[in-house]
């Protein structure tokens, strides 16, 4: 069976600060209102440091946070929470994503750790991925299969695409553009806040949302996909 472990990791969370800072490319959103957490002379402080000499200055902040103790509280019953309604569709998502990918799921555990942050990135090589202290439990439910498909995609995928010529950026709008799929029928049962994706990849979305009404089959989506991006 799968797991699925939710936990709060100081040493992440301030590196998802950073690495929404210093990447200023959020396909089409407007950057700064996705960091509102960061006050403006933190911000700079980010901006002028290096990747790890920022992520220290913000975990230096996070610690000095005065409200840290009430945040605490707040995301220890928000897992409780989310956990618990996790539970009512994990197993029929897993199995649903692997009927769709054909694949088996690649991993018997998955780490969701929350962010004092509003964006919420994962780590491929480790299998871990979060989900945001301000966001409501349908909306991270959400978080949940958009970035575990993301991981199930990735280690399945991502050498058959560069294989087939496609670039890294291009898997990248493959990756975020396949989360269309949680908007189709095949999720009804589980989705409640939906899926929009980035402004950037609509027209993509769009396509492969053709693709997949006339065969829904993953292999076929992917090679026809490959297709029109490389036009």
């Amino acid at each position: 069976m799968n797991k699925l472990n939710f936990n709060y990791n100081l040493k992440k969370d301030a590196w998802s600060w950073v690495l929404i800072a210093k990447d200023k490319n959020i396909w089409g959103l407007n950057w700064r209102e996705q960091i509102p957490q960061i006050p403006d002379d933190l911000l700079v402080k980010i901006e002028k440091a290096t990747f790890a000499g920022a992520q220290k200055i913000v975990e230096n902040h996070i610690e000095k946070d005065s409200k840290k103790i009430y945040k605490s509280k707040v995301m220890k019953s928000e897992m409780q929470a989310l956990e618990k309604s996790w539970h009512l569709v994990s197993e029929k998502y897993f199995k649903i994503l692997s009927d769709i990918t054909g694949k088996p799921i690649f991993t018997d555990k998955f780490d969701c750790y929350f962010t004092t942050g509003f964006m919420c990135p994962y780590s491929e090589k480790e299998s871990w991925f979060m989900v945001s202290m301000w966001h409501s439990i349908p909306f991270s439910i959400t978080t949940i299969c958009h970035e575990i498909m993301h991981l199930q995609f990735l280690y399945y995928y991502r050498n058959y695409l560069k294989k087939k010529g496609l670039t890294n950026d291009q898997i990248e709008d493959l990756k975020e553009s396949l989360t269309f799929l949680l908007d189709q029928a095949e999720f009804n049962s589980i989705i409640l806040s939906g899926d929009g994706g980035y402004p950037e990849h609509d027209k993509l979305r769009k396509k492969l949302g053709e693709i997949w009404s006339k065969n829904k089959d993953f292999q076929n989506l992917l090679d026809e996909a490959i297709i029109f991006i490389k036009k």
